[in-house]
């Protein structure tokens, strides 16, 4: 009887799940809604992974789960861990031998490093450090949210440049181009209009600024340079304080839409000597080589297997 596997990455905003066996078939792969459990009850919650199964079983339905490794945000305390495994098994239709419920970032560090120990530093919207040593005893570092933490992060560059236009505006700093670019991205007609739409928006559309800040410091623009580089100087300082806590050089891994800024990874590879991973899989990749460590001992020809298939199966 053939072992069938599930994968596991859960957001806020989305859940991407893989259902795959140990002969190296990708069976289905599928993308529901989010699982935070931050961000809803956790009847919500079972409701949102119920939802997931059925989908992603729909065309194959084994009569057991082996293994499934779930990497979900909002799962870094115990209790939390808990709950999330009781909605997980309430959930699916079918019986699940060995279920393990993790933070998305091991999802995110496993995706550049085959499942193997390492660090991995996430900057998106937010920003964190996630570390698991040979010793398997993993910690994480920052991400203590938009108000005291997230540095070199998407929102906190956004807010930068926005705290900065306006000291223009008042005259307390040279203006640039920046100023342009903000109101045309915010739709309004002059600078001093964009505070009432900014208190009104998500976390993510002050994120969405980091492109347009990136352009103009290609063009020259000295303000979105030294705001590029301020981020990257406190990146840096955060993938600093992860490696001390390995005994030797680790395996270090780069995810999120911050790494894209061609002016953050410049800085920091130039001022950082050892090589950076940059994952050509998406975050379920790194679950999914979870359960192949675990469950089916690191066989490598499986995963190369699944890698092939991962980058031509589009989700449904």
């Amino acid at each position: 009887m053939d072992r069938y596997y599930i994968a596991i990455d859960g957001g806020g905003t989305k859940t991407d799940a893989v259902l795959f066996n140990a002969n190296g078939l990708l069976v289905n792969r599928v993308i529901g809604a989010g699982t935070n459990p931050n961000g809803m009850d956790f009847t919500r919650v079972t409701e949102h992974f119920r939802s997931l199964f059925s989908r992603l079983l729909s065309s194959s339905k084994p009569e057991r789960i082996a293994g499934c490794f779930a990497g979900l945000s909002g799962s870094d305390h115990p209790a939390l861990v808990q709950r999330l495994a009781d909605c997980l098994r309430a959930a699916c239709p079918v019986r699940i031998e060995h279920l393990s419920v993790g933070s998305d970032a091991m999802n995110a560090l496993w995706s550049g490093t085959d499942g193997g120990p390492g660090l991995v530093i996430i900057a998106g919207t937010g920003s964190i450090v996630f570390g698991v040593p040979e010793s398997g005893e993993s910690f994480r570092i920052g991400g203590w949210g938009y108000l005291f933490g997230d540095e070199g992060s998407g929102y906190a560059i956004g807010r930068e440049t926005i705290r900065r236009v306006l000291m223009a505006y008042d005259g307390r700093e040279k203006e640039t181009e920046l100023t342009k670019a903000l109101t045309d991205y915010f739709h309004v007609q002059a600078i001093a209009d964009i505070v009432p739409v900014v208190y009104r928006s998500t976390k993510d559309v002050i994120a969405g600024l980091v492109p347009i800040v990136a352009g103009k410091a290609d063009q020259g623009d000295w303000l979105a340079g030294e705001i590029l580089n301020d981020a990257a100087e406190q990146l840096i300082s955060l993938i600093r304080s992860g490696i001390v806590r390995f005994f030797q050089e680790p395996e270090t891994v780069l995810v999120g839409g911050v790494w894209k800024c061609h002016a953050i990874r410049r800085t920091v590879c130039s001022r950082l000597t050892q090589p950076f991973i940059f994952p050509e899989f998406p975050p379920v990749y790194g679950s999914m080589a979870k359960c192949v460590n675990e469950w089916e001992h690191r066989k490598t020809q499986l995963l190369d297997q699944l890698k092939l298939q991962l980058k031509t199966y589009n989700p449904a």
